[in-house]
């Protein structure tokens, strides 16, 4: 119908810069006339085979961590951090890619230089799990690769993303502390995870705040101004002053460190405060938390890059999305039972 060859057409199809526009313009609005439609499957192996010589016979993906500990040159060993790729590896190899773990320190690769490691694994699809700081520049062309992060970070672009449910997060567990009769719910948060996150856990705070929570009783939230999940003298200080300034009879905070310097200064939990770890992990033992299932974020993540490797999509989509994903709430002993308050 085009009065071209079929591999003009293929080349068309694909938006190929091989051809004038005007050329791939026409027999795109032919093979619309025609009711054509590529099929997902062979487009996605003959790309892999073109771009492969000889070709692969097994796709990879890749998960690029950059935390890296820069005094001793080693993977950081961040709990969070292996649940994340613990579930990506696990759902990348039961769809049967080849899964890659890719570390690298930005202090001694330059976004270049990965970029040419990445070429030559022959890396197709890319996990791209949180960075060392919401505010660390990745420069690196994502054209090539169908990727999808775990996270919110400006410096990957627009892509499509996977990350936990802050938001209902914070109101599951403000429904669960005014359900066992707390009233004053306090939270501490500071600003490197909220960033992390969106800020959507202290929109869930003051959101769930001003609609169920009588004036009288709120507390205003505790934001620390630390870039680490450690604090500082300085704001430990602040928590001191911000609990007996404000008596919440409930706190919510990240990992346990709010609740250890608390308790150091002579306070009981729950005896003088309930608390509960908005990310609960296992090390925690009894303290009351919510538990992010991190291991199905990192599969969603896979299922996100396998989908793109499916359909032969690379790079930045023309309409990214975000997948949040729930967790549940875990019993402890720093919340008083239903009834005991």
């Amino acid at each position: 119908m085009a009065g071209v060859a079929k591999s003009t057409v293929s080349l068309a199809l694909r938006d190929s810069p091989k051809l004038p526009e005007q050329t791939r313009l026409r027999i795109k609005k032919i093979s619309r006339k025609l009711g054509y439609r590529p099929n997902p499957l062979v487009s996605a192996q003959m790309a892999q085979i073109r771009r492969s010589n000889p070709p692969k016979t097994v796709t990879t993906i890749g998960f690029l961590n950059t935390w890296v500990d820069s005094i001793h040159k080693e993977r950081l060993k961040w709990e969070i951090m292996g649940r994340y790729h613990r579930g990506a590896k696990k759902r990348a190899e039961k769809l049967g890619f080849h899964f890659q773990p890719l570390e690298f320190d930005l202090n001694l690769y330059s976004g270049k230089r990965i970029e040419q490691i990445l070429e030559h694994r022959k890396i197709d699809g890319l996990i791209l799990p949180p960075l060392p700081r919401s505010a660390t520049e990745l420069e690196i062309d994502w054209s090539p690769y169908a990727v999808a992060s775990i996270g919110n970070f400006a410096t990957f672009g627009n892509i499509h993303r996977v990350f936990y449910d802050n938001f209902s997060c914070m109101k599951k567990v403000m429904e669960i502390a005014q359900d066992r009769g707390y009233k004053r719910i306090g939270f501490v948060t500071n600003l490197e995870t909220e960033e992390r996150a969106g800020h959507l856990w202290s929109a869930g705070f003051l959101e769930y705040q001003s609609r169920n929570i009588s004036i009288e009783a709120q507390v205003p939230l505790l934001r620390l101004k630390s870039q680490e999940m450690e604090f500082t003298a300085e704001e430990y200080g602040r928590i001191k002053r911000w609990y007996y300034d404000y008596k919440p009879d409930v706190i919510l905070s990240y990992l346990d460190n709010t609740l250890h310097f608390l308790e150091s200064i002579g306070l009981r939990s729950p005896e003088d405060f309930g608390y509960v770890s908005l990310i609960w992990s296992k090390h925690m033992g009894d303290i009351s938390g919510y538990c992010q299932d991190l291991e199905r974020v990192g599969e969603i993540a896979v299922n996100i890059v396998a989908d793109r490797l499916l359909r032969n999509q690379r790079g930045e989509p023309d309409y990214p999305f975000s997948i949040f994903i729930t967790g549940k709430f875990i019993e402890g002993r720093t919340l008083h039972p239903r009834g005991n308050n």
